[in-house]
Protein backbone atom coordinates (compact mmCIF):
# COMPACT_ATOMS: atom_id res chain seq x y z
CA UNK A 1 0.00 0.00 0.00
CA UNK A 2 2.82 2.38 0.88
CA UNK A 3 4.44 1.82 -2.52
CA UNK A 4 1.15 2.62 -4.28
CA UNK A 5 0.52 5.77 -2.22
CA UNK A 6 4.02 7.18 -2.75
CA UNK A 7 4.71 6.02 -6.32
CA UNK A 8 4.41 9.68 -7.34
CA UNK A 9 5.29 12.76 -5.33
CA UNK A 10 2.58 13.85 -2.91
CA UNK A 11 2.05 17.61 -2.96
CA UNK A 12 -0.61 18.18 -0.31
CA UNK A 13 -2.03 16.60 2.81
CA UNK A 14 -5.42 16.21 1.11
CA UNK A 15 -3.79 14.41 -1.81
CA UNK A 16 -2.03 12.06 0.60
CA UNK A 17 -5.27 11.29 2.45
CA UNK A 18 -7.09 10.65 -0.85
CA UNK A 19 -4.36 8.28 -2.03
CA UNK A 20 -4.43 6.36 1.26
CA UNK A 21 -8.22 6.02 1.12
CA UNK A 22 -8.14 4.91 -2.53
CA UNK A 23 -5.38 2.42 -1.88
CA UNK A 24 -7.21 0.98 1.13
CA UNK A 25 -10.41 0.60 -0.90
CA UNK A 26 -8.54 -1.16 -3.70
CA UNK A 27 -6.83 -3.50 -1.24
CA UNK A 28 -10.16 -4.30 0.42
CA UNK A 29 -11.76 -5.10 -2.95
CA UNK A 30 -8.85 -7.31 -3.99
CA UNK A 31 -9.07 -9.28 -0.75
CA UNK A 32 -12.83 -9.66 -1.10
CA UNK A 33 -12.33 -10.96 -4.64
CA UNK A 34 -9.69 -13.42 -3.39
CA UNK A 35 -12.01 -14.67 -0.66
CA UNK A 36 -14.91 -14.98 -3.10
CA UNK A 37 -12.78 -17.06 -5.48
CA UNK A 38 -11.42 -19.21 -2.67
CA UNK A 39 -14.85 -19.99 -1.24
CA UNK A 40 -16.99 -20.09 -4.38
CA UNK A 41 -16.75 -23.85 -4.78
CA UNK A 42 -17.28 -24.84 -1.15
CA UNK A 43 -21.00 -25.54 -1.57
CA UNK A 44 -20.36 -27.43 -4.78
CA UNK A 45 -17.67 -29.54 -3.10
CA UNK A 46 -19.89 -30.34 -0.12
CA UNK A 47 -22.75 -31.40 -2.39
CA UNK A 48 -20.47 -33.63 -4.47
CA UNK A 49 -19.01 -35.19 -1.32
CA UNK A 50 -22.48 -35.96 -0.01
CA UNK A 51 -23.52 -37.51 -3.35
CA UNK A 52 -20.60 -39.95 -3.26
CA UNK A 53 -20.88 -40.64 0.49
CA UNK A 54 -17.60 -38.88 1.22
CA UNK A 55 -15.70 -40.74 -1.49
CA UNK A 56 -13.49 -39.35 -4.22
CA UNK A 57 -15.24 -36.63 -6.17
CA UNK A 58 -12.59 -34.23 -7.49
CA UNK A 59 -12.93 -35.65 -11.00
CA UNK A 60 -16.65 -34.82 -10.92
CA UNK A 61 -15.89 -31.18 -10.10
CA UNK A 62 -13.53 -30.95 -13.05
CA UNK A 63 -16.20 -32.37 -15.36
CA UNK A 64 -18.74 -29.84 -14.11
CA UNK A 65 -16.24 -26.98 -14.54
CA UNK A 66 -15.47 -27.98 -18.13
CA UNK A 67 -19.18 -28.24 -18.96
CA UNK A 68 -19.90 -24.88 -17.28
CA UNK A 69 -17.14 -23.15 -19.24
CA UNK A 70 -18.37 -24.74 -22.45
CA UNK A 71 -21.90 -23.44 -21.87
CA UNK A 72 -20.79 -19.91 -21.06
CA UNK A 73 -18.27 -19.53 -23.87
CA UNK A 74 -20.64 -20.25 -26.72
Amino acid sequence: MKREVYKEKVNTRDELVARIINSAALTKQERQDDLRRATSTVTERVEESIEVDGGIFEHLLWTVAVYWNHLHNQ
